[in-house]
C-alpha cells in the first residue's frame, strides 16, 4: 500500500466522487481509478460501492478510511517536522474568516517584527473553507467565532467581542449613550448575510428572522453595510472590531443581554506544529484578548 494510494483513496472517500477526487489530487481520472484498484486488490476486496456515478465505502472501506486517516496524517507529520529540523522552518500556514480578518490581521501584523512576518502564509475565507483546510492539514490553525461543530478539532477560546449599533450621526438614536435591541430593529435595518457565521449569530440573538420586518438592505459585505449606514439608509448591528476606527458614523453599545461573539482558534490535535506556529499560536493568545480589551 502506497502512500500515494491512501491519499487517492482517501480523496475519493470524502468526496465520493472518483473525477472531483482526481481534480482535487491533480491527476486524470483513469489515473486515480487504477491506483484505486491496485489498492483493491492487495487488500482483498472491493473498498467502494460503484453505482452508476454514486460512490459509497463498502464497511471494508469504512474500515480502511478509518486507518487511513492516521497513516496519512503521521506521513505528513513526519514530513513537516523532519523539514522543520533541516531548516528551522519558520513558515505559518493559518486562515481567519471574513469579518475578523480586515480588522484583527492587519493589527498583528503591525505588531510582529519582520522576521516574524516573513513566514507567514494567511488566508481569508469562509469558516467551512477553513474548517476544511485545518482538517485535511492545509493550515496550522485558521481564526474564527464559535460556535465550530467539529468534535475532531481543537477550539480555543482567544476573547469574547461585544456586537454594537451603528448609526448615522444624524439619527435621533445617537443621541442616546446606549440603545435598546427593541428601538434598533424598528428602524430601517441593515442586515449582515448569513453566509458569514457573525450574520448567523446575529440573526439568533437578535431574532431579526423573527422580528425585523424592516430589514431593507441584506449584504454579505460590512463595508456595504457601512457606506449605506453613512448615506442614512439605515441602521445595523456589526462585531466591534469592524468600526473600530469608525469616524463618520455613531457608534452605541446595545442595552440589556449582551450581544457577543466569541473569538476562537481551531487546530487538528494530530497536526505537527513547528515552533513558529506553537510561538504564534501563544502570542495570538494574548495580542487577540489586548485587542479586543482596547476595542471595547
Amino acid at each position: 500500500m502506497e502512500i500515494q494510494q491512501i491519499r487517492y483513496f482517501l480523496a475519493v472517500a470524502e468526496l465520493r466522487n472518483f473525477t472531483r477526487a482526481a481534480e482535487r489530487c491533480h491527476v486524470a481520472q483513469p489515473s486515480l481509478s487504477q491506483q484505486i484498484k491496485k489498492l483493491e486488490q492487495e487488500m482483498g476486496g472491493p473498498l467502494f460501492h460503484r453505482m452508476g456515478r454514486k460512490v459509497s465505502l463498502t464497511e471494508q472501506g469504512k474500515l480502511l478510511e478509518e486507518k487511513a486517516k492516521i497513516i496519512y496524517r503521521e506521513h505528513e507529520n513526519a514530513i513537516h517536522e523532519v523539514r522543520d529540523s533541516f531548516s528551522h522552518n519558520n513558515s505559518v500556514a493559518f486562515g481567519a474568516i471574513l469579518t475578523i480578518a480586515p480588522y484583527l490581521i492587519p493589527a498583528l501584523m503591525a505588531d510582529l517584527d519582520s522576521s516574524e512576518r516573513a513566514g507567514l502564509r494567511i488566508e481569508e475565507n469562509f469558516t467551512e473553507a477553513l474548517l476544511e483546510k485545518v482538517k485535511r492539514g492545509r493550515l496550522d490553525f485558521a481564526i474564527m467565532s464559535s460556535p465550530v461543530d467539529e468534535p475532531d478539532l481543537l477550539v480555543e477560546v482567544l476573547g469574547t467581542e461585544r456586537f454594537v449599533a451603528v448609526l448615522p450621526p444624524s439619527h435621533p438614536l445617537a443621541a442616546e449613550s446606549e440603545v435598546e435591541l427593541d428601538q434598533l430593529l424598528e428602524q430601517p435595518f441593515l442586515e449582515l448575510s448569513h453566509i458569514h457565521c457573525a450574520g448567523k449569530q446575529l440573526d439568533e440573538l437578535c431574532g431579526i428572522g423573527i422580528n425585523q420586518v424592516r430589514t431593507v438592505f441584506m449584504s454579505s459585505q460590512i463595508e456595504t453595510i457601512r457606506r449605506l449606514v453613512c448615506g442614512g439608509t439605515g441602521v445595523t448591528v456589526l462585531p466591534q472590531m469592524a468600526v473600530n476606527d469608525e469616524r463618520e458614523l455613531c457608534i452605541r453599545p446595545i442595552s440589556g443581554a449582551p450581544l457577543e461573539r466569541e473569538i476562537t482558534l481551531v487546530s487538528h490535535p494530530d497536526r505537527y506544529l513547528s515552533n513558529a506556529a506553537k510561538s504564534l499560536i501563544e502570542r495570538l493568545k494574548t495580542f487577540t484578548q489586548s485587542y479586543l480589551n482596547t476595542a471595547g
